[in-house]
């Protein structure tokens, strides 16, 4: 099997600054939340009775009463407002995961108790998501340094918990009772695998794929990603991107999973000794997993290995590929292993 390189996607230009669709902005500096409606009709005393209240203004009386302990968290709300933003802006989550690109978010407390979410675009224009803790109802504002040097209301309103669950709810396994996406894409995080008998404590990123349907975790110091519409490759940060010798791609392929393995299985045939197993992936079950890590003929090793992991996705296949030098056997390799361990399949 030749060795292939994912082209990473360059050049992406959107032309909206935040993550909204396209509108005009409404005019005023906005710093406060939308006040709630006026209250009930007074009494002839003063005071506001049962009977006079609207059916709304009882319903905002029970929200207000509400303990804190289900109020909407910053993590929650950071999270909500990435899907929101990813929905209405395809190319974001690349950008995020991009040196080509200064785009982030942030999450912090506001001055009137609510949370806000900042989220920096490329072009250097700030979005900001006001969102109450207490029902999640969400505004927008934005403001472009040099340009719109006041953060001005836009148009922009919603309820984050429209997008809190939005991604587990659409990617389940098989059964239906496994969420998926429990980090979003660019998320990065500490985990801990074994080389060589050692603890050794490792900094993952998250990679989501859904186009393709599957996400993974990689190691972010030692690998690269490069996206593209065929998949998602991590090459070693050591290596010339153009000509790699140690990375990991994983692929669709619309085959079914007898078919994929009858098929690389042939073409690894041609220059090494395979050996053929099922193999259970933590996350994504049970796979085909083929070894090439002799030379045809078995006396030698070849200087380049490769282990093909084969995962059943309904009527095609996911194929994760590991490519490294000998050397690396037992540190690459493993790292590899230790990635693929993270893959989940994405069901519709």
């Amino acid at each position: 099997m030749k060795k292939r390189l994912i082209v990473a996607t360059c050049g992406v230009v959107i032309a909206l600054a935040g993550c909204g669709a396209e509108k005009e902005n409404a005019t005023g500096l906005v710093k406060e939340l939308i006040p709630v409606a006026d209250s009930g009709q007074q009494t002839a005393n003063g005071g506001t009775t049962e009977e006079n209240k609207t059916s709304e203004e009882k319903t905002s009386d029970q929200t207000q009463d509400i303990s804190t302990e289900g109020a909407i968290t910053k993590d929650q709300a950071l999270e909500a407002i990435k899907n929101y933003c990813f929905e209405n802006n395809s190319d974001l989550e690349g950008m995020l995961d991009s040196e080509d690109y200064t785009t982030y978010f942030e999450v912090y407390d506001g001055e009137q108790g609510e949370i806000v979410v900042l989220f920096r675009s490329y072009t250097g224009a700030q979005s900001r998501y006001y969102v109450d803790p207490k029902t999640g109802d969400t505004y927008g504002t934005e403001l472009v340094p040099g340009i719109i040097d006041e953060e001005q209301r836009t148009e922009e309103f919603f309820n984050v918990k429209d997008y809190m669950n939005k991604t587990a709810d659409s990617a389940k396994d098989a059964e239906g009772t496994k969420e998926l996406f429990s980090r979003a894409d660019g998320e990065r995080y500490e985990g801990t695998i074994i080389l060589e008998g050692m603890e050794e404590k490792v900094q993952y990123e998250h990679a989501v794929s859904r186009t393709l349907g599957f996400e993974i975790d990689y190691e972010y110091e030692f690998y690269t990603r490069y996206s593209s519409a065929e998949g998602e490759c991590f090459i070693s940060v050591y290596d010339d991107a153009s000509n790699p010798e140690d990375y990991l791609e994983i692929e669709y392929w619309a085959e079914s999973a007898d078919a994929v393995v009858a098929s690389i299985s042939e073409e690894l045939s041609k220059e090494y000794e395979i050996s053929t197993d099922i193999y259970e992936l933590d996350n994504a079950g049970p796979c085909t997993r083929i070894d090439a890590s002799a030379n045809v003929g078995g006396q030698t090793m070849p200087e380049h290995l490769q282990k093909v992991y084969i995962i059943p996705d309904g009527e095609g296949t996911i194929v994760g590929t590991a490519h490294y030098n000998i050397e690396g056997a037992e540190g690459t390799g493993r790292r590899f292993m230790y990635m693929m361990n993270t893959l989940h399949v994405i069901k519709d």
